[in-house]
């Protein structure tokens, strides 16, 4: 199946972020017929770190209300190297996204995710946020019959969870910053 012109300008915009040299890969639904494409960075936004961006998920549309969204979505993420199953989580949150057409966006989470490749994870959730981690991280851009923009996933621990629960998601990101935790490692201390 052939790269639409549309996604190979996500990609573009995604490697334009991230910086370095990209590689793109074909992650397939173990029982569905189901696909998406994930673009990789080694060594960024620094060594040691492989940045990743879903091109493809912008393809399906996400429903509020039981109507389309106006804008679709694709999902980023960094994490140490060392932990090569981040690319199938990646994969696996967006094969939820696929099948559910749930709407996610900043404040979101999607449970277990992470704890499905790493058991002995401390960090076993993923929350959905506005992009930070690259400087020139990707922004909401118009494809033509489409419009994409990106959300991070940032890996958070049960505790941190029940704290976005009771407190939100900008006290979240508060705490976050107050830790200074390390979105890249998923064995971090909880910040709650």
């Amino acid at each position: 199946m052939s790269v639409s012109v549309e996604n190979k300008t996500l990609a573009k915009h995604a490697l334009k972020a991230f910086g370095g040299t990209p590689q793109v890969q074909a992650y397939h639904h173990d029982t569905e017929k189901l696909s998406v494409d994930l673009l990789r960075c080694e060594d960024r936004p620094c060594k040691g770190v492989t940045s990743y961006s879903t091109i493809g998920l912008s393809d399906h549309p996400m429903l509020k209300d039981g109507r389309e969204f106006p804008t679709r979505l694709e999902i980023a993420g960094a994490c140490a190297s060392v932990d090569q199953f981040f690319a199938n989580i990646l994969a696996s949150a967006a094969f939820c996204i696929i099948r559910t057409q749930q709407l996610y966006h900043p404040g979101s989470v999607m449970l277990g995710y992470v704890r499905e490749y790493y058991p002995s994870t401390t960090v076993p959730h993923l929350y959905f946020t506005a992009p930070f981690l690259w400087e020139d991280a990707p922004k909401t851009m118009d494809c033509g019959t489409k419009k994409v923009c990106w959300l991070l996933v940032v890996p958070i621990s049960d505790a941190e969870y029940e704290y976005l629960r009771q407190q939100g998601d900008e006290a979240l990101e508060d705490l976050f910053e107050k830790h200074q935790i390390d979105v890249f490692n998923l064995a971090r201390p909880s910040a709650a």
